[in-house]
Formats: C-alpha cells, structure tokens, sequence
C-alpha cells in the first residue's frame, strides 16, 4: 500500500461523511457489545438491571446499581479475579482494543505525512510495515498485564460500591477508579512501551542497538526523556496533531472496564431521569423494551453517548485547529 493511498483514505476518513460514519460504527459497536453481554446474563441478573431502571420497588428497596453491574462484571470475566479464566478474558480484551485502536491511529498518522522528508519509512517499508503488524501484539502482550492490575482495582472498587448505599460513595468511587486506570495506562506506557521502542528501534534501523548495554542505556535515556516531559507524555495526542500517538492505544486499553463502568451507570441514569421526566421514555420503551433487553437499551443509549462525544472532540478539533 502506498503513501498516497493511505493518504487518499486518511483524508476519506477524516472528511465530514467519514467522521459522521465512524461516529455511527462506534455506536454500534458499543451497542452489540452491551448486546452481547447481555446474552449469557441470567433472567434474575436482566429483571435486577430492569428493575433499577424501571425503578420498581422490591421489599421497599430499589436495586442498587452497583449491585447489578459487579453481577454483570462477574458475568464477563469471572468471579475470581485470581485465575486463568479472569487473566485469560481481561487479556483478550486488552489485547482487542489495543489492537484496533493502534490500526485507527497508525492509519491516520500515516496518512498525515505530505512529503517524502517527513516519511521516513519509504526506506524501509518492508521492515516498517512488519514492525506495524507485528509490534502491536508485542505492546498488547505486555500491557495486559498492567490492565489485569487495573481491572483488579475496578473490582475493589465496586465491592466498596456494593457494601455503601451512598451516591456520594459511588460517584467519588468512580473517579477514584477513572483516575487509577489513567495513571496505570500512563504506566504502561512508559515502562513496556519505552522498552518495545528502544529494542525495536535496532531491528526498524532508526538506532544501532547492538548489545544489551546498549539496550539498557537507551532505555534508561528514553525513559528519562519521557519522564522529564511528564505532562505531555501522560496525554494521550491526536493522531495529526503533531504528536505521538503510539500512546493512545495504552488508554484505550487500560480505560476499557472504567469507561465501560461510566457508561452504564450514566446511560442508566438517562433512562431513569427520562423516566421520572417523562422525556421520550414511553417511546424509547416501546421500541426497545427495556423490561425483557435492559442491557440492551443501556447499550444503545451509550453508544449513542459515545458518538455525541466523538462528534462533539472533532468538532473542536476542527474548530481549534
């Protein structure tokens, strides 16, 4: 694939139709997963999402929703955190959106190099695009691992959530764990990805890394480069921007299980405060009948959370810029 063919669907994707599609792919994506979730729940596990929702009341008491998100949570990657099966799914998911994450930004960073001096891999475009297939699975391996730890901690987090009927609890909670996950990201980053970058720069031929030493010395100098610009290495850079990028994926990653967190709680929200409003609730459910497809209905109102906020980013992007 050429540079001017990467550029040619960079700019596709970057147009306005492009930006407005891939806001509807993120929906749907975010839709069929809560979907798929939602198919190994059990009946008693979908009538207690239900029932918050709805805001029944069972023995005077409305489900908590904590409660019901740490059931669902057990669903996806098991009740014990300590085994094959839970380290097993939170690699995989780590892995998966780190992955397809790195492919959107390595294509748009690609695509945003307009002359021949500022693409320095036309000379070693076998051994580049190698690297780009093979070396996100090398960052994924080891930022599993940090995601694990990450994931351990959502767990904490929500047992604390489950023992306190306090919303003040639960919305300080949450942040606490948004900000845990962003700095184990930050983490990840700087420690496995400082590593697979300084030993993968041999083998790309941008730094002559001959023995361990060697290794060990770039390592250390990058590392402490990247420490020394603090602030700018934890933020993750739009792709085109100017920036790296190869840190966004290192997010995307870590943060999955908190956002994931935050969009069912505020979707689920939404849906009560419609509720209770009388905002468009009666046809929403209608349509999409919340009392047999809770999950679902969640789902659908956090992808669409999702879209608004990526329409909203490129928006200001294009407006600052």
């Amino acid at each position: 694939m050429t540079t001017d063919t990467l550029t040619t669907i960079t700019k596709l994707i970057q147009s306005p139709p492009g930006q407005l599609a891939a806001g509807g792919v993120l929906a749907g994506i975010v839709w069929k997963f809560f979907e798929r979730v939602e198919a190994v729940l059990t009946d008693q596990t979908k009538l207690e999402i239900a029932v918050w929702l709805l805001g029944v009341k069972v023995g005077q008491k409305v489900e908590p929703w904590p409660d019901t998100f740490a059931k669902v949570f057990d669903r996806v990657f098991g009740e014990k955190h300590l085994s094959w099966k839970c380290f097993w799914r939170s690699f995989l998911a780590s892995s998966l959106s780190w992955v397809v994450v790195f492919g959107v930004t390595f294509l748009v960073a690609l695509g945003g190099f307009d002359s021949p001096k500022r693409h320095p891999y036309d000379t070693v475009t076998r051994q580049y695009w190698v690297a780009a297939i093979i070396l996100p699975f090398v960052y994924a391996a080891g930022t599993a691992a940090f995601d694990y730890c990450s994931l351990l901690e959502t767990r904490l987090a929500l047992a604390i959530m489950r023992r306190s009927e306090s919303s003040s609890v639960w919305s300080a909670l949450l942040v606490i764990d948004l900000g845990i996950t962003f700095i184990t990201s930050a983490a990840a980053y700087l420690v496995w990805g400082t590593l697979v970058d300084v030993t993968a720069a041999d083998w790309i031929g941008s730094i002559p890394l001959d023995i361990v030493p060697v290794v060990i010395q770039n390592y250390i100098r990058l590392l402490t480069l990247r420490l020394h610009h603090f602030g700018p290495t934890l933020l993750p850079y739009v792709p085109g921007g100017g920036g790296p990028t190869i840190n966004i994926p290192f997010y995307a990653s870590g943060l999955v299980t908190s956002i994931w967190l935050w969009l069912y709680a505020g979707s689920g929200f939404l849906l009560k405060a419609a509720r209770r409003f009388d905002i468009g609730f009666e046809w929403f459910n209608q349509r999409f009948d919340i009392e047999k497809k809770p999950l679902q209905s969640i789902g659908l109102v956090a992808g669409t959370l999702v879209a608004v906020t990526y329409w909203a980013a490129v928006i200001v992007s294009r407006v600052v810029g």
